[in-house]
């Protein structure tokens, strides 16, 4: 047993007679007032909530929504702007894997995390000052440049300027967001919202963006290599890859990526009546929902996959059919037809997804399925690509940027001495969502500091995720979701500029944050003071990190730890403490498990051998 701030009194330190004895009455009292008879130990330990864990922005989700719930709005703000620039986005189009982790999905819904993650980052737009500019470092003098201002390389720049370090980021678009603004439509990502954003990281200051500088036109990595301390390329996919049938040259025939961009940048985007588009991604049904209003009449999507393996988000799935949007699953485009150069219908046919002889997904069709269907306008998402052929050969594989486990592509010139490139966004790990690059661009950050430190980077450290086994789930009533309300198909249908979600109240996000289970983090719910027998449980504040055991006190009846609902108290055998600076081992006063009471320790043990051999060898004396 390890007991802080004792020492063992003189008459237990020897063994007599092979037993140590009990300390007297008196002495036991001083040392363990309540008794003991404890093997194991409580002990605070907080684990990881796997709303954490699966969050690629490293999000403190579970932090953020005990705030929330006592209402505590700026400092769960501030908790978020720790891994996440830029809130009131990734609260809109985020694909919340945290809530597909959430313990509570197991219980009966998982919280509604993004729905809470935009109410604050809308408190946060509307304060007057950004809070954490206070909180920067000075610049250090170092600069590091970015190519892309789209999520990823937002990111960057932002943990790079709260680590005190300045950027310059190179943007093709005529104005920041890269696919932010290219890519996602106005009813899913507010102009405003995304504007109010970028403002408020350029506000930082030692961040500048400079917009119409296409790299590998305009600029080349060497420039880049040549004038700053490192590089980071945020690019995103933003080329759409081409329909490779008879017709697609037809006017009326475009992709869906150029479709976006062309919207997303407020220029003039007409859709027909009567839209195919072709693919069976979140592209294709952005594509296909924006066609809809802009062109006020249907919009059906055509896909390889089959109706369980399109790559569309659920509820973007069951927003589209509430919308109008048809799926034409299993499905595969034969040709384009037209009259006088234009589009007026199409070939559809049965088909299976496929792979050819070098890997690449093929459609294979059905024979005799061919059939004739009407349309005006053939948008194509099939997937999307970057040009890179500005880069060195060796830094581009199968259509990508290498790099190592820390984001390095590494030295892009001769000469380049310790500038080193990162790389980040869907141009290393090809098309995915705005929380993935967030998440790259954090990392390059963090990676690019230590370099600039002088120093080298390392993995992070293993982490232990709570299970939901392991909660005390009888302190948790079935509660319901809070579902975020919802504008009307009928209403968004008819306008671009309408948001199909919309923001909880004040009221919604504290009770569903209420809802949260604090899985293995400590959340102040006081049980463990309350259910103490012998008062050994301390605390200065009703909030994690002010509780204690009071280990003279504690018999190890772990009552505590039965009642504790988040885990984050556990049981430890009392073998595992051997702090040898803090600690005193005082093994007779204390089981060292079960049944140990009339068992010695390895250095007890020894010191009854050597008073043993002691008293044989005077006894043949």
């Amino acid at each position: 047993m390890s007991v802080r701030g004792t020492r063992v009194p003189a008459h237990l330190q020897l063994p007599i007679a092979g037993v140590t004895p009990p300390p007297t009455e008196e002495e036991g009292q001083r040392l363990f007032p309540t008794g003991n008879f404890r093997s194991f130990r409580p002990v605070y330990r907080d684990k990881t909530p796997p709303c954490n864990n699966a969050c690629p922005t490293g999000e403190q989700i579970q932090k953020y929504l005990d705030y929330v719930k006592h209402e505590r709005y700026l400092d769960g703000y501030l908790t978020i702007l720790e891994d996440n620039p830029m809130p009131s986005v990734t609260g809109r189009v985020c694909y919340h894997p945290c809530e597909t982790a959430c313990n509570r999905g197991f219980h009966d819904e998982p919280i509604g995390i993004r729905s809470v993650e935009r109410f604050l980052g809308d408190f946060g737009l509307r304060l007057p000052e950004n809070p954490i500019a206070a909180t920067l470092p000075p610049l250090s003098g170092r600069r590091v440049a970015i190519v892309g201002s789209g999520p990823a390389g937002l990111a960057c720049a932002y943990h790079l300027r709260r680590r005190g370090h300045a950027s310059v980021i190179y943007e093709a678009l005529p104005r920041p967001g890269g696919m932010l603004r290219a890519g996602i439509p106005h009813w899913h990502l507010p102009e405003e919202v995304l504007d109010a954003e970028i403002a408020k990281i350029e506000g930082l200051g030692g961040i500048e963006i400079r917009c119409g500088v296409r790299a590998g036109a305009d600029v080349c990595v060497d420039d880049l290599v040549a004038e700053y301390d490192a590089v980071f390329l945020g690019l995103g996919q933003d080329v759409g890859r081409p329909l490779a049938v008879e017709g697609a040259d037809l006017r009326g025939v475009s992709g869906a990526m150029e479709f976006l961009r062309e919207a997303g940048l407020g220029r003039p985007v007409k859709a027909g009546r009567e839209v195919l588009v072709v693919g069976g991604g979140n592209t294709a049904s952005d594509a296909a929902r924006s066609a809809v209003r802009l062109g006020g009449g249907t919009a059906t999507i055509v896909s390889l996959e089959s109706a369980d393996e399109l790559l569309i988000v659920e509820e973007d799935l069951v927003q589209g059919r509430e919308e109008g949007v048809r799926y034409a699953t299993n499905t595969a485009v034969a040709r384009v037809l037209g009259e006088n150069g234009v589009v007026t219908g199409a070939v559809l046919c049965d088909a299976r997804l496929a792979k050819d002889a070098s890997g690449r997904v093929v459609p294979e069709p059905v024979p005799g399925t061919e059939r004739e269907v009407s349309c005006d306008t053939v948008l194509v998402a099939i997937g999307q690509v970057q040009r890179l052929d500005w880069l060195a050969p060796e830094m581009v594989e199968n259509g990508l940027v290498k790099a190592d486990r820390y984001g390095r592509v590494g030295s892009a010139a001769a000469g380049a001495g310790s500038v080193t490139v990162f790389v980040g966004g869907d141009v290393s790990r090809g098309p995915s969502m705005v929380v993935d690059a967030l998440g790259d661009g954090k990392r390059a950050a963090r990676n690019i500091d230590v370099l600039l430190r002088g120093e080298e980077p390392a993995p992070p450290e293993p982490v232990e995720v709570m299970p939901y086994e392991r909660l005390n789930t009888a302190y948790f009533p079935e509660a319901p979701r809070v579902e975020a309300p919802m504008t009307p198909p009928e209403e968004r249908r008819r306008r671009q500029k309408v948001e199909v979600t919309l923001a909880y109240s004040r009221e919604q996000a504290v009770a569903e944050s209420d809802r949260c289970m604090s899985c293995g983090v400590c959340n102040g719910c006081d049980n463990c003071y309350l259910v103490c027998p012998d008062v050994s449980v301390m605390r200065g504040a009703r909030e994690n990190g002010s509780y204690e055991i009071r280990l003279p006190y504690c018999k190890g009846c772990l009552v505590c730890v039965q009642e504790c609902p988040t885990g984050c108290l556990e049981k430890a055998p009392e073998l595992d403490f051997d702090e040898p600076d803090a600690v005193v081992r005082m093994e007779t006063a204390f089981a060292t498990h079960d049944g140990a009471h009339a068992e010695q320790s390895p250095p007890i043990a020894r010191l009854i051998e050597e008073q043993t051999a002691a008293y044989d060898a005077a006894r043949k004396v």
